[in-house]
């Protein structure tokens, strides 16, 4: 009976920990963490982060997405080091996202926490533009997510294991007055 529930108690802690796992990757996929919209030079586009905030030492998609159907807009990302953030200027190009006609998309990834400018510079046949927004880049939390919830666990599971003891201590405590 007792190797009964540890089983069951085993099982509950790894089915929670795996349930934990997949909305992660699934609110991130839904929709961008972050939108703007801005105007660079003659096109109307929006900014979309894949990020909000920015990780330090962790790439984030930049997605431009045009209000008018561009096919043959073309560009590149600058990030910007804002007021005491000491970095120098990081940038990437612009391709077109797999799937999507006018939508580009580029990969940053920022070293130093801090305020960051992202400056997106198009070409198209409207001219030239360039629009940017303005980000804080945060930094890698002090122990991973996994740990974490582990030590925020433990409290529980001794709450739990209490729980066992008593109900055994009352069982045998009953047990033993229907034997007098």
């Amino acid at each position: 009976m007792r190797k009964f529930l540890v089983a069951r108690a085993f099982f509950a802690l790894i089915s929670l920990f795996f349930l934990m796992l997949p909305f992660q990757v699934v609110w991130a996929a839904a929709k961008p963490a972050s939108s703007e919209t801005v105007m660079a030079g003659p096109y109307i586009i929006d900014i979309d982060l894949s990020q909000n905030p920015p990780v330090t030492d962790q790439p984030f998609e930049v997605i431009v997405v045009p209000h008018d159907y561009s096919p043959q807009l073309s560009g590149q990302v600058i990030a910007k080091p804002g007021l005491g953030t000491d970095a120098v200027n990081l940038y990437t190009p612009l391709k077109p996202a797999v799937g999507q006609h006018s939508t580009l998309e580029g990969s940053l990834h920022v070293p130093v926490q801090g305020a960051w400018e992202i400056v997106v510079q198009l070409n198209g046949p409207q001219g030239h533009g360039s629009g940017s927004i303005t980000i804080t880049a945060a930094a890698l939390g002090a122990i991973p997510v996994w740990l974490g919830w582990l030590i925020g666990t433990i409290p529980a599971m001794g709450f739990i294991w209490w729980l066992w003891h008593q109900r055994r201590y009352r069982r045998t405590l009953v047990a033993v007055e229907s034997t007098q």
